[in-house]
């Protein structure tokens, strides 16, 4: 379980970055576990497809020479991507806020 706490807000999501090998497996987990969750809390699946963005590092280009899995929802808790980062890690590598509220996925 991810526990996303920022201080004034709270949110549970059902993921485990543990279970995966790969940065691009944890990084689709993630945008999987975070549609499901938008889902139970009144989006259509149409919507949170299009409020939450995933970027592959082939598509992902404005940290410039360091290019990673992203994810972004602007429109959930403030400064969410902080409070995840710290749990967000495995074998696979690492993730970090660019701001906060999307991912970078890092080996």
């Amino acid at each position: 379980m991810l526990k996303i706490d920022n201080g004034y807000e709270k949110a549970t999501i059902t993921y485990d970055p543990s279970k995966y090998k790969t940065k691009a497996g944890a990084a689709k987990g993630l945008y999987k576990a975070l549609v499901n969750y938008a889902q139970k809390i009144g989006y259509s699946k149409e919507q949170a497809e299009q409020e939450i963005i995933i970027k592959s590092p082939s598509e992902e280009k404005f940290i410039g020479d360091q290019p990673c899995w992203w994810i972004a929802w602007e429109g959930f808790l403030y400064d969410w991507a902080i409070s995840a980062s710290f749990q967000i890690t495995g074998d696979w590598g690492y993730t970090e806020p660019y701001y906060g509220f999307d991912l970078c996925f890092w080996d």
